[in-house]
């Protein structure tokens, strides 16, 4: 995976006060928590995480913290697990970094890619990716960066199954293995041909009650004509 890396402080205080000063002076609030270590308050450097964010394609990735302690500085391995945004402004107002062990394994989605030149395309095929990001399980260092599934057999009416994907040894999947992660569908145009038809053989019917009736009223016509003149006579 590409590396990732946070620049924090370590910071006093809680609080939606705290946060706004925080926010105001170029930071984010940010808490690191993992199991087996006391949960630490942090405040990160605002626009070099907001570069980074804005380049994620899924938040659940692996990244380092450096930690500024005095004139120390300490790295630590986390997970971003969360990110809070503000839902009017679009403002990130908190990070959740979650510790992680290398000997451990962890739980991460990882962004599916599509690879190859599908079949069905050709034939105007409509290609639906139903699965965008697949949730894997390994050790911290064997995490891909994404996962890549070759569509190049793809054919209409075709479809790729999270147990169609084989990942190296040691990364496990989570998600169901029934799930459909992209399907060739066929080409609408069927549709709109069939639907064409539909409106002219009904646009026929409609038009053949209005000659019939324009001949009656003329046969009519005639056969009234011919009436009176036979009265008059």
């Amino acid at each position: 995976m590409d590396k990732i890396q946070f620049n924090a402080e370590e910071r006093d205080g809680k609080g939606k006060g705290v946060s706004r000063k925080l926010r105001s002076s170029g930071f984010i609030p940010a808490v690191l928590y993992g199991p087996g270590y006391e949960s630490a308050q942090l405040k990160v450097e605002k626009k070099g995480a907001e570069d980074i964010i804005r380049k994620l394609e899924s938040h659940n990735v692996m990244a380092d913290v450096v930690i500024k302690k005095g004139k120390k500085k300490e790295t630590v391995k986390i997970l971003l697990k969360d990110i809070h945004i503000d839902p009017i402004r679009g403002d990130i107002l908190h990070l959740d970094f979650y510790r992680i062990r290398m000997d451990h394994t962890v739980r991460m989605e990882v962004v599916i890619h599509l690879i190859g030149e599908a079949p069905g395309i050709e034939k105007r095929g409509i290609l639906k990716q139903e699965l965008r990001e697949l949730q894997v399980q390994a050790l911290p260092d064997k995490i891909p960066s994404m996962v890549e599934v070759d569509i190049s057999q793809l054919d209409i009416g075709d479809a790729i199954l999270v147990k169609d994907i084989t990942l190296p040894e040691g990364i496990s999947i989570v998600d169901d293995p029934e799930k459909v992660v992209v399907t060739m569908l066929a080409p609408r145009v069927e549709k709109v041909e069939a639907e064409e038809g539909e409106v002219e053989a009904a646009a026929e019917v409609s038009t053949e009650p209005e000659v019939i009736s324009q001949k009656e009223t003329e046969e009519r016509r005639k056969e009234k004509e011919t009436r009176e003149k036979s009265e008059k006579e």
